[in-house]
């Protein structure tokens, strides 16, 4: 199923092409873990993002554009590898493999007007999926059990210490 955000065939680099199908995907269905690698490619020529070759595709959402996965390459960090080797948009707050440091979503200049609007949806799923990440990570929930126990606020205690 083709979104209405693409009006007819583009010619994105295949990394935004791999972004803005994705980005789609996770837009239509915001309930999902992830998505295939054969779903994503299937979606990019769905919606004639790139005039990229297929394998090219299948080679930017299976390795190239994953941050959390060893670079060949391409040191992307657009999406990360779930559970069941699924594919989803990457989040800059989130853990990536240390020889990546490429951009995570397109340049807005390299995008038709009619898909900009993905990236300001893209920054607040961000936003969305770092504070639902950090309320179910069981250290972070940690945070602020203690406050009150030793009679002591956490914070005054460490600035007397650094005082004296």
């Amino acid at each position: 199923m083709a979104s209405t955000l693409v009006s007819k065939g583009l010619d994105l680099k295949v990394a935004d092409a791999v972004w803005v199908a994705t980005a789609i995907l996770q837009k239509e269905n915001p309930k999902a873990e992830g998505f295939s690698v054969a779903e994503i490619v299937d979606r990019v020529k769905a919606e004639k993002l790139t005039e990229g070759e297929s394998g090219s595709v299948y080679l930017h959402a299976n390795q190239h554009c994953v941050a959390n996965r060893p670079p060949n390459q391409a040191r992307l960090r657009m999406l990360f590898q779930t559970k069941g080797n699924l594919r989803r948009l990457y989040c800059p707050n989130e853990p990536f493999h240390p020889a990546r440091n490429g951009r995570f979503c397109p340049e807005p200049s390299e995008l038709p007007a009619s898909l900009l609007p993905l990236i300001s949806w893209y920054e607040d799923w961000c936003v969305k999926h770092s504070r639902k990440a950090a309320a179910s990570d069981p250290l972070l929930a940690l945070a602020g059990t203690g406050e009150g126990r030793w009679g002591l606020n956490a914070v005054a205690y460490v600035n007397k210490l650094r005082a004296e």
